[in-house]
């Protein structure tokens, strides 16, 4: 009979769709789980190293402030040379800070040289290794005024001397120029003329 045929056309048709079903039930569900492996591998990755970077740099800002934090340690108290007389008439004592050639072509009375910079032999200038140790040996720790030929130099001498634990030295700004330019008294060595043939002769 006819409808018996008909009725297995029918059921080929429709188990015919369950493999098309399938194939594409197993392309489409492959995918996703490559797609989300790759994404969540990616995306997990991403966060580590922008939170790490962002982490480490915020962490190390504050090494910044540590250091501004530090500087009033060795804050440096400049004072005009007018007060630096009178603070010596009242008998704080005078660091020339200059090389001995400098001091010898005139400096402050009373005032006492240890140099900060040598003049070597090439004509370079050196740090006196052993500046503290001779300041330290004539001054004691109370109260200094320091001064050089500008006011650079016995700034930096104030800087180390702070540091080494004397607690009152004070820079004079402007220095020996600054106080020979207000007309301060000064003490300049005068050179000894050399003897002539006759007053070697008379001697």
């Amino acid at each position: 009979m006819a409808p018996p045929p008909h009725e297995n056309e029918t059921s080929r048709s429709e188990s015919a769709p369950a493999t098309p079903v399938k194939t594409v039930d197993v392309q489409t569900a492959a995918a996703p789980d490559v797609g989300v492996t790759a994404v969540d591998v990616q995306t997990a990755a991403a966060p580590a190293v922008g939170v790490t970077t962002v982490d480490v740099q915020t962490a190390a800002t504050p090494a910044v402030d540590t250091k501004t934090v530090a500087t009033p340690a060795v804050e440096v108290t400049t004072v005009d040379v007018q007060t630096a007389a009178r603070e010596q008439q009242d008998g704080m004592m005078y660091l020339d800070v200059r090389t001995e050639e400098e001091m010898g072509k005139g400096h402050i009375g009373g005032s006492l040289n240890v140099p900060y910079f040598f003049v070597t032999p090439q004509g370079t200038r050196e740090k006196n290794p052993r500046f503290v140790e001779q300041v330290a040996s004539l001054f004691s720790t109370d109260q200094h005024i320091l001064g050089c030929q500008s006011g650079k130099r016995s700034e930096l001498a104030c800087i180390d001397l702070l540091a080494a634990g004397f607690m009152n030295v004070k820079n004079v700004g402007g220095g020996y120029a600054a106080w020979l330019h207000n007309g301060l008294p000064v003490t300049v060595a005068v050179p000894t003329p050399p003897p002539t043939p006759e007053s070697a002769a008379a001697i």
